[in-house]
């Protein structure tokens, strides 16, 4: 399977700026670090309904994302997906349930709920889901709800100008949802008795098409969440969010 992703968030830059004066902020030699650091990315997290420019941030309510490609899988999903234009939201409302900075070993470790995520992209299918044909060209939503993550991102350490900045370099993300929905439009050249089968197929056996292909999913929402960390860190300091 192949995922690819191209998103474009903002120009990486070395100018070290303030932590936004809304953002909480937590000191690592704190008791409750911890629980800081929990309360505070729960904040920040539920705030990101418009860019933050200074600090490399996009809007996430929606996040626009130009194409998503998701590879044709090993079982019943035998169609490569293709997306543009998309519009992924719901990143803001996540609940966290832990958030932990291992500084020795430089990790960090996230887990928490999206209660939903939606998708609405222009799509381009061609193949067989569940043995039957597929075919079409037009918008398209995806809904994941409940969508449970749990991650763990290593990061370095990189000086500039006396200030130590982090960056992620390799990463671990699981994603579980409780249920998934898909809705194409315009399936076999507009033929609604044909799409709307073909849609009820899909939602029925939502579990076994959406587990075929779930690692390149996993994929894409593993690069937005590694890119927006670091995009932020490569303006604020560790200093700057945590001394």
């Amino acid at each position: 399977m192949r995922a690819t992703l191209i998103v474009y968030l903002l120009m990486v830059s070395c100018a070290c700026v303030k932590l936004p004066s809304n953002f909480q902020k937590c000191y690592r030699n704190q008791p409750d670090l911890n629980e800081c650091l929990l309360k505070a990315t729960q904040n920040g997290i539920s705030q990101l309904t418009r860019a933050y420019d200074e600090v490399n941030i996009p809007n996430l309510h929606p996040l626009e994302v130009s194409e998503v490609s998701i590879g044709a899988g090993t079982g019943p999903v035998a169609v490569a997906q293709e997306f543009k234009d998309c519009k992924l939201d719901g990143f803001h409302k996540m609940k966290l349930d832990n958030v932990e900075f291992y500084f020795k070993g430089k990790s960090l470790t996230v887990a928490g709920t999206f209660p939903e995520i939606t998708i609405e992209c222009q799509y381009e299918l061609d193949g067989k889901v569940l043995l039957l044909p597929i075919k079409g060209t037009g918008p398209s939503t995806l809904v994941l709800k409940n969508l449970k993550v749990a991650g763990v991102f290593d990061y370095e350490e990189k000086m500039r100008k006396g200030k130590t900045h982090i960056n992620v370099v390799s990463s671990n993300l699981t994603m579980d949802p409780e249920l998934v929905s898909y809705n194409f439009e315009n399936l076999f050249n507009g033929d609604k008795q044909l799409g709307d089968n073909i849609n009820r197929v899909l939602n029925d056996n939502w579990k076994e098409v959406f587990d075929d292909v779930k690692a390149d999913y996993i994929k894409v929402v593993d690069r937005i969440i590694v890119q927006l960390f670091n995009n932020f860190f490569s303006k604020v300091s560790q200093e700057e969010a945590l001394d």
